[in-house]
């Protein structure tokens, strides 16, 4: 989830060492002495040169950003804020606990030695925060566009256009917050944690399929096929089957659109090499029928032999393997 965050129009930033950053203790620092508990909101950046890190307070109102310009090796800590106070105070505790540099500091260190360190004009534009530079770093800038040295005119440009991209918002990616299981994958009641959909898997009761479960033993040994069939049927892939615990167990598994019916594609060496598919759901009859019609096998009276023994041991860290997903749109084949 891409989106543009902003929050007041005060303004202010303090060029730090490429090596530091916004961490723990300083968000710490700043919480004491301001009251503001910045927490990390997300990254992202001002759709050019630079890179940010946002982290914002529990009310919104104030953004705390991590600014990089990679490519030159600069940084700088942003604060907007909705009051001038608020800005100030946030600065002044940022200031104390990692070594800064403010627009007036670095104008001073650029002024009559241009051609030494031109490339501090962009440290120079990041100072400002996106606000209006002072009319002195302005002029600063003017007569760097125009000096007779060609990496100063360079180093100038760039700054510039830094500063330009400055005054946006920044841009953030979020993730999207999870979506629970709904529909067949749902369990009787509502499981805590991230592994929340249904299992075929014996061991995990709160999370058991509840309704009737038809098994096919397939007639190959590669899951492979089974997913390229689903796939096939416009069936969404709703969990990546992987063996997280070391077991060997692997269920992956399939809605259709509607969210009716699920399949279920598990292998485990208690099982044999063969495949084996749980199907459940409104259409779960047919879809075992068609399944054993397009890739052989045989429809089972009952859990096939050997699936006691693939039951879940509470030592293990994650018992059903693979991430619930939403796959509404953009399905890819499985691989």
């Amino acid at each position: 989830m891409i989106t543009p965050v902003d929050v007041g129009p005060y303004r202010c930033a303090l060029v730090i060492r490429y090596e530091e950053g916004i961490d723990d203790a300083l968000l710490s620092a700043l919480a004491d002495a301001t009251g503001l508990r910045f927490a990390y909101y997300g990254n992202g950046g001002f759709g050019g040169e630079t890179l940010a890190d946002v982290y914002a307070d529990a009310s919104g109102r104030t953004l705390l950003i991590e600014v990089a310009a990679d490519e030159v090796g600069v940084k700088a800590v942003f604060v907007r804020a909705e009051s001038a106070d608020e800005a100030m105070a946030t600065r002044a505790v940022v200031g104390e606990h990692i070594q800064v540099w403010t627009e007036q500091t670095l104008r001073a260190q650029l002024e009559g030695t241009l051609a030494d360190a031109p490339w501090t004009l962009v440290a120079l534009m990041m100072a400002t925060g996106g606000a209006e530079p002072d009319p002195e770093t302005a002029d600063l800038l003017q007569r760097a566009l125009g000096h007779g040295d060609g990496d100063v005119r360079e180093a100038a440009e760039y700054a510039r256009a830094v500063a330009a991209e400055l005054v946006h918002a920044p841009v953030v990616m979020r993730e999207a917050p999870r979506e629970r299981p709904t529909g067949v994958l749902a369990p009787a009641r509502p499981v805590e944690g991230e592994q929340d959909w249904v299992t075929v898997r014996p061991g995990i009761p709160d999370r058991a399929v509840p309704r009737p479960v038809v098994w096919v033993r397939l007639a190959t040994d590669d899951a492979e096929k089974a997913a390229v069939w689903a796939f096939k049927e416009d069936w969404n892939i709703a969990v990546v089957g992987r063996d997280t615990d070391g077991s060997g167990w692997k269920e992956a598994i399939y809605t259709t659109m509607d969210e009716e019916t699920a399949l279920h594609i598990v292998e485990h060496p208690a099982l044999g090499t063969v495949v084996h598919t749980a199907v459940h759901g409104t259409h779960a009859e047919a879809t075992a029928a068609a399944l054993r019609e397009a890739l052989g096998g045989e429809i089972l009276d009952g859990p096939p032999p050997g699936l006691d023994r693939t039951v879940w041991s509470p030592k293990a860290d994650h018992p059903s393997g693979g991430r619930f997903r939403r796959s509404r749109s953009g399905r890819r084949r499985p691989r």
